[in-house]
């Protein structure tokens, strides 16, 4: 029998498709040594450590700084859903698009309008979960299913999907913020800091990342119960609620331009510093971040290093010792890196 899940998110907001499991713990090193030997990062798991001054400082400066813009994007992206599918049902890809599929329920709620929410697991390697995909399935049987991130970088996820979605599943992939340009609905193509990028599991109900614990079974996450003093789940939802509130639901879509082939010219830019694996390139001020906070980040590669979203970078790449280039046509505002072996 599956193990359920806890976790701090409220049940009213999203049903969470993912059971409990104990994953292979590694520490960076070793997920990093591991990776290149071929063992997919899927099975791996770092346990999180407590959020640094650096990451929360980031969180409260993005929230207050771009907080209008992040609610007025939530609404605006809720409304176009609405308007567009009859019967819509959030399948938000955990974690990063797990906070934003909660806020817009909670939008759609107060527009009197029911938007059913659940979170699920999608792994670069091993695609997304379909048992769990069937559950929502055979929940919400007609339902046009809307697959929920935060951000986009080079579209991996996007790609993920295609490749892995059953037949009668189209790729609908819903975003705030889209600089690789992928998601067909998306409530902007520029990049952009969301709050939640600069935490991890402290912003998402104590969710772990995602991973496979026995192949053929339903994805699988663990409760990092050891950061339950650092959670601002319930403080980041609320937030995002007072920050959508004056927004109603003929809120308009205007993404601007969709870009064109950004994801070519943050490899080029990767190239040039003799990256040309990219799977070690990782574009957008969020992927970014998540190198920070994840991996082992071997340069930072920025547009310019006045703009406020970049700050955070800039100091975590001065406490991590890793050299910082400016490419003032760099599409998106950040690109980083990942350290290894020689290629």
């Amino acid at each position: 029998m599956p193990i359920p899940l806890t976790h701090t998110l409220p049940s009213d907001d999203v049903t969470v498709q993912l059971d409990a499991a104990h994953p292979r713990l590694v520490s960076i090193e070793e997920k990093e040594a591991l990776i290149r030997s071929g063992v997919s990062y899927g099975e791996l798991l770092t346990p999180e450590r407590p959020p640094a001054a650096a990451q929360t400082d980031a969180y409260h400066a993005a929230l207050s700084r771009n907080g209008p813009r992040t609610g007025h994007l939530l609404a605006a992206l809720t409304a176009d859903l609405l308007r567009t599918y009859p019967h819509p049902v959030l399948v938000s890809l955990a974690r990063a698009g797990t906070p934003v599929g909660c806020a817009m329920r909670r939008l759609a709620r107060r527009w009197g309008r029911d938007l059913p929410h659940h979170t699920l697991s999608i792994i670069r390697g091993s695609g997304i979960d379909r048992i769990a995909l069937a559950a929502v399935q055979a929940a919400h049987p007609g339902a046009q299913l809307i697959f929920v991130d935060g951000w986009t970088g080079k579209g991996s996820i996007h790609g993920a999907l295609r490749g892995s979605l059953p037949a009668d599943v189209p790729p609908i992939l819903a975003v705030l913020s889209d600089p690789a340009g992928v998601a067909r609905h998306a409530a902007t193509h520029g990049d952009l800091l969301l709050p939640h990028a600069a935490l991890n599991a402290t912003v998402c109900g104590l969710l772990s990342r995602t991973f496979v614990a026995v192949p053929g079974q339903r994805h699988a996450a663990r409760t990092e119960d050891a950061l339950r003093p650092h959670d601002l789940s319930g403080h980041y939802l609320r937030a995002l609620d007072a920050l959508s509130a004056p927004h109603g639901p003929d809120t308009p879509l205007t993404p601007g331009p969709r870009p064109r082939q950004p994801v070519q010219a943050a490899l080029r830019a990767a190239a040039a510093l003799g990256v040309h694996d990219p799977h070690r390139v990782k574009p957008g001020v969020g992927e970014a971040t998540r190198v920070f906070l994840r991996r082992r980040p071997a340069h930072l590669i920025l547009r310019g290093e006045a703009h406020p979203d970049i700050q955070h970078l800039l100091t975590l790449a001065r406490h991590a010792d890793v050299p910082v280039t400016q490419q003032p046509d760099l599409p998106y505002l950040a690109v980083a890196t990942i350290a290894g072996g020689a290629e």
